[in-house]
């Protein structure tokens, strides 16, 4: 499995560790480069905190001092592979996914935030994506900038949310246990309420699909 580094995030009301020692068994880790212990450009960690619960960790030395003011770091679960693009790689492309991220919009913190990547792939945003966030229980327990390091802890409902008769529920990542999902990450800046096209190597893919 992956290994990751150590670092301090200093949450909204106290101080968070992250912990590299349950990559693999807490939690399944992504990081760019693959296997980096240090020198890392950045990563994410995911992990089922409970039957309904899904909880994420985010983090980049890719973005400016600003980032937390300026930029985003988001993940997207895409359902389907991208079949022109994927026949060949077989790696997930970013096509016609839910994304969950933290991201500094209009000048504003970062704020975690739902967003959906088109057939493009470019994403949008959602119309009532305000609405679907508190349907989904979207929360960030923890957000720091420091020594080059931008990084984000969130938490979502993932199955069971009360979304009958919300509009756009299909945009926003429900688990469904017989599909297995590609893993992306992207990171970037902001322009009002726009996430900017993600710069190489600021998007990273996992290996593999995966079934929660």
């Amino acid at each position: 499995m992956l290994k990751l580094f150590v670092f301090l995030a200093v949450s909204l009301q106290t101080r968070a560790l992250f912990d590299p020692s349950t990559c693999g068994s807490g939690k399944t880790c992504l990081m760019i480069p693959a296997n980096c212990t240090t020198n890392c450009q950045q990563g994410l960690s995911y992990k089922r905190v409970s039957a309904s619960y899904l909880e994420i960790e985010l983090f980049s030395n890719n973005l400016p001092n600003t980032a937390t003011y300026d930029s985003y770091m988001a993940i997207g679960f895409q359902p389907e592979a991208c079949a022109e693009i994927e026949s060949d790689s077989k790696t997930p492309c970013m096509a016609s996914a839910p994304v969950i991220e933290c991201s500094a919009l209009n000048g504003q913190l970062m704020a975690p935030a739902v967003s959906w990547n088109t057939a493009d792939p470019q994403n949008v945003r959602i119309d009532n994506a305000a609405e679907l966030a508190k349907a989904v229980g979207l929360t960030m327990s923890a957000l720091e900038s420091n020594n080059g390091q931008t990084y984000c802890k969130l938490m979502q409902r993932i199955t069971g949310a009360p979304l009958n008769g919300v509009a756009n529920a299909d945009k926003v990542f429900q688990n469904d246990p017989t599909v297995s999902y590609g893993i992306l990450m992207a990171t970037g800046a902001t322009n009002g309420s726009v996430l900017t096209h993600h710069p190489h190597p600021n998007a990273m893919v996992a290996p593999g699909r995966v079934k929660f």
